[in-house]
């Protein structure tokens, strides 16, 4: 049995993972809010010495209007978590055996093909919060395995983006694709991103960048046609890429965009996705 402290946990991601990881026998601590006030920092430091492993998740939604106030909420609720974990982490006795700090796919430009030895960088607001998140977690003590897990966009049909894009199929029968749809659609199953943090845990030789995401490579139309199969829709039209721009702001790059994003290390360490490819995500939750 792990003791396993999770950031995060009350949403969508850190839900699953709390009851994957209790199933399995372990015990999960939640890190609220609440801890990571200054004047609880010395109970975080107490918490983190009884565990085993340290998952960071925290981090305000990205899939919303960017304003100038919303941004700094992003990136603040990110950079200040992390940083008071890494603190924390120096300053326990006794020290976790591996701090798991998420990021996404995002940090990747949008135009090319990236895995974990692609060293280049996008622009833009998204690619600079994965980088600014990032260094933060790189604090973490030499002594501690660090594993940064950059995310695809997650899919579940009970939360995340899924329940979003069936909304129109389900009450029109239509599909909608985001602009031209020709952008990357960098996805990977709920299940799977629970079953990778396991594996990561269980791979000690597993350390630093890796992606979470389908080794899948669909565009976004794609993806919304092989949807609109499985739901019995009558069609799939494309929305214009400046309606989302009225609604979302400078945060519509984060739907018209889109990373080409694969997950080398994870494969090269024998990981095993449940869902591959889109056909086989939308097979399993029909």
């Amino acid at each position: 049995m792990l003791n396993i402290a999770i950031s995060g946990a009350s949403g969508f991601i850190g839900k699953h993972l709390m009851d994957y990881f209790m199933a399995l026998g372990h015990r999960v601590t939640p890190l609220g809010r609440p801890l990571f006030r200054d004047e609880f920092f010395g109970e975080l430091v107490q918490t983190i010495e009884h565990c085993d492993v340290v998952i960071n998740l925290a981090g305000a939604p990205i899939n919303r209007k960017w304003t100038a106030e919303t941004m700094v909420e992003m990136m603040d609720s990110r950079i200040q978590v992390t940083r008071k974990l890494v603190n924390a982490i120096k300053g326990a006795q006794c020290k976790p055996r591996l701090f798991i700090s998420t990021s996404a796919v995002g940090y990747y430009p949008n135009d090319g093909d990236f895995d974990e030895y692609s060293d280049k960088r996008g622009e833009g607001f998204l690619a600079d919060l994965c980088y600014a998140w990032e260094l933060e977690a790189r604090n973490c003590p030499a002594q501690v395995r660090l594993v940064i897990t950059r995310l695809g966009i997650v899919l579940s049909p009970d939360g995340g983006a899924l329940p979003k894009m069936l909304k129109p199929l389900k009450s029109m029968k239509i599909a909608v694709a985001i602009g031209s749809g020709s952008q990357p659609f960098p996805w990977v199953d709920i299940r799977d991103v629970c079953r990778a943090m396991e594996f990561i845990i269980k791979h000690p030789e597993l350390q630093g960048v890796v992606n979470l995401v389908s080794p899948d490579s669909v565009t976004q139309y794609l993806f919304t046609r092989i949807m609109a199969k499985y739901y019995g829709a009558l069609g799939t039209i494309p929305i214009p890429a400046s309606w989302f721009h009225i609604f979302y702001g400078e945060g519509a790059s984060f739907l018209t965009t889109g990373q080409h994003v694969f997950p080398s290390r994870m494969i090269e360490a024998g990981f095993h996705f449940i869902a591959p490819t889109v056909k086989r995500f939308f097979e399993l939750n029909k």
